[in-house]
């Protein structure tokens, strides 16, 4: 399960309100790529539950083993998970190409789970992923604009991508964020900071920023 540390219960309720949005919106567009990829390619995403204890709220997700991180919503991605990690860049290019470029499906995190007995029925299992939109309406892990440029700045198009002809991308993409494993959010006001264009005054607001504590994957 996930909780806010105590200074940052500010974004709490921010965050949670938005998870089920976004999960519904992921998973719209993992059918729709479930509906043009292999059968051993296909992706399951689940959504967890909000439960309060003692006045403290907890995102509760099902149990995943052997749980990797594929991307984050800043721009990082991992490089060295073979197919595996090139399918899910794919995923998120098809999100943007599917949507007509309005957002990306990201911060892909959970597991490719291999059956043995049956290739047909593998898949990947993600939970608790991200959406960047132009519009920003997806809660504090939505990192909006920047978000999908910071991605495309970094993705190499590989053997998944434009299947069944060309998928957009833009056309010129800018790293704006320092690229971290970790989930970034953004506090709403801070949001603001998500219009400027120029990188460096950008980044001057960085105080804004909030990444995953790196000692603690489920706490913030």
């Amino acid at each position: 399960c996930k909780c806010f540390k105590g200074q940052y219960t500010g974004l709490e309720n921010e965050y949670f309100r938005a998870d089920f949005q976004v999960a519904d919106k992921a998973i719209q567009y993992a059918e729709e790529w479930n509906d043009i990829c292999s059968r051993d390619e296909t992706i399951l995403i689940t959504k967890g539950d909000v439960h309060t204890i003692g006045g403290k709220m907890y995102l509760v997700e099902p149990l995943i083993r052997n749980f990797t991180k594929f991307t984050s919503n800043n721009g990082w991605i991992a490089h060295d998970e073979g197919w595996v990690g090139e399918a899910m860049e794919a995923f998120t290019h098809f999100s943007y190409h599917r949507s007509g470029g309005n957002l990306i499906v990201c911060d892909l995190q959970g597991r490719y789970r291999h059956n043995r007995f049956n290739q047909s029925k593998s898949r990947f299992e993600l939970t608790d992923v991200a959406v960047c939109s132009r519009r920003c309406h997806y809660g504090p892990t939505d990192l909006g604009e920047k978000g999908i440029d910071s991605f495309f700045h970094n993705h190499v198009c590989n053997q998944f991508c434009n299947v069944n002809g060309r998928w957009q991308r833009p056309r010129a993409t800018t790293q704006w964020f320092p690229k971290s494993s970790s989930t970034s959010m953004m506090r709403s006001s801070q949001a603001r900071l998500l219009n400027l264009g120029n990188r460096s005054t950008f980044r001057s607001g960085f105080g804004g920023i909030l990444e995953e504590d790196s000692d603690d994957s489920d706490c913030w």
